[in-house]
């Protein structure tokens, strides 16, 4: 086994600049946390409008979810990344020019569809790319940029907002902001090879042997990754969506489509969004209801990134779950504590304690699991002939969530009490604790190939990492 050590610089480049892609998903998740305030003063928005305006792009990121399977299989991996990173530089350029409400949003659609594809095609990419040692670090990479986009999109807003007085200047440069960013992605995404097992899948072998070349060290590793790549092939190829009813690949399916429903319903795109609204009902303004968030959800993802390989998916999932579970109780009760007090400078500081650190805790318990874990493990459980389907359904389930909770949120909280969303979301944490007890399997250091074989031989969920018995073929 070559250690982690041991493998190519260019191993770490490629998942790099794929992962760049992330910053797609970030840059307009983290945009209207701190852009809100400047787009309701030019705009003259309403509370519905605000969250019809956040929740368009997860309308997009649904049918670019849809599509993206499709297109990940016709055109490739990397293809599918440079059309993804094109349609995003090309619509927030238009967007920069401020174009009335009903077009903005229609562009804020367009950007949804490039992240959903970005969000369907970069986990798929890295997953089929990246060497199993080290497979879940390298995947991690994709919320590692998101966070990244996050806190970079956060920043230059917060510090366009402060020092342009103009609403529409300030939009402006907030767009051309995000356009800049995009570009940068756009024009990575030309040095990456396609990956191997797309290659393998059209039957493209040489080109295939040929990147392997560039990642792997010895003539006996491509042999083995060909060897396992040719016998996962030997199954029906190019699958559609009737696969979904064959019981081995139902099983997995539902797996990942519960996993991504509870990433959402844990409420982090919540918190992405509405934060420093959120801090405001709180009476907490100011660059702390504004940078917590994005800046605790960059760093604590970093961490993630060597524990995912120590410590595993599936602990990772079980320590995140409990921290989020134990802060939003506490959001729950500062929030009870603070009520609709009438003169908002009145409110203590005791409160307002418990309520930033209740997020700090939640924010880092979803950064070093239900972030990036999700999106690993969706990309390594589903075999290689369903793998965009597959993907393709727990992307859109993610994206429909994600659209449901910005859509509502706001509105929730207004009729039944600001306390109340975080209970439900801690109701949630505890429902996706006893998921992952009864389902989800741990995938640690096995290869895509070895996990598919045994979920093909009828092992149960929860044991589908384990090694195959090579006494049974």
């Amino acid at each position: 086994m070559t250690s982690k050590g041991q493998y190519k610089t260019i191993v770490f480049v490629i998942c790099s600049v794929a992962a760049l892609g992330g910053l797609l998903f970030g840059l307009d998740q983290g945009f209207i946390a701190n852009s809100l305030e400047t787009l309701t003063e030019h705009y003259h928005l309403s509370v519905p409008q605000k969250e019809s305006y956040s929740a368009v792009l997860a309308t997009g990121g649904i049918v670019g979810a849809l599509l993206s399977g499709v297109l990940a299989r016709i055109l490739g991996r990397k293809k599918s990344l440079l059309l993804a990173g094109f349609i995003f530089t090309a619509v927030s350029a238009y967007s920069a020019l401020l174009p009335d409400l009903s077009i903005l949003s229609a562009c804020r659609f367009a950007l949804g569809f490039a992240v959903g594809i970005a969000s369907f095609v970069v986990p798929l990419y890295l997953s089929e790319t990246a060497p199993a040692a080290i497979r879940g670090s390298m995947g991690t990479l994709f919320q590692l940029m998101i966070t990244v986009g996050i806190f970079l999109i956060s920043v230059s807003n917060v510090y366009i907002a402060h020092t342009v007085a103009n609403s529409a200047t300030a939009l402006t440069l907030m767009f051309l902001t995000i356009t800049l960013f995009a570009a940068l992605m756009f024009l990575g995404g030309f040095i990456l090879p396609e990956s191997p097992r797309w290659l393998m899948l059209k039957g493209r072998r040489e080109q295939a042997v040929a990147v392997l070349r560039r990642t792997v060290n010895t003539q006996a590793e491509i042999d083995q990754e060909i060897h396992e790549i040719e016998q996962a092939l030997h199954g029906p190829q190019g699958a559609g969506i009737g696969i979904v009813l064959r019981g081995y690949f139902f099983k997995v399916l539902v797996v990942g489509v519960l996993l991504q429903m509870f990433q959402q319903l844990v409420g982090i795109n919540v918190m992405i969004y509405y934060a420093p609204t959120i801090f405001g009902f709180a009476s907490m303004k100011g660059i702390i209801a504004m940078m917590t968030v994005p800046t605790v959800n960059m760093l604590f993802t970093f961490p993630a990134i060597s524990l995912v390989e120590r410590w595993g998916r599936k602990k990772l999932l079980y320590v995140g779950a409990l921290m989020m579970l134990i802060s939003m109780v506490a959001a729950g009760l500062a929030f009870q504590a603070i009520g609709t007090h009438p003169d908002a400078a009145a409110i203590g500081h005791g409160p307002k304690t418990v309520l930033l650190l209740a997020v700090i805790v939640y924010i880092f318990g979803f950064a070093v699991s239900w972030g990036p874990v999700v999106w690993l493990v969706c990309s390594e459980i589903f075999p290689l002939e369903g793998r965009e389907v597959g993907m393709t359904i727990t992307t859109m389930v993610n994206w429909t969530f994600a659209g449901l909770l910005m859509a509502n949120a706001l509105t929730f909280m207004e009729t039944f009490g600001n306390a109340s969303i975080f209970y439900l979301f801690s109701g949630f944490c505890v429902l996706a604790i006893v998921f992952v007890a009864l389902f989800v399997p741990e995938t640690k250091g096995i290869t895509l190939e070895q996990m598919e074989f045994n979920l093909r031989n009828g092992v149960p969920l929860r044991r589908l990492g384990q090694r195959p018995d090579p006494a049974r073929g």
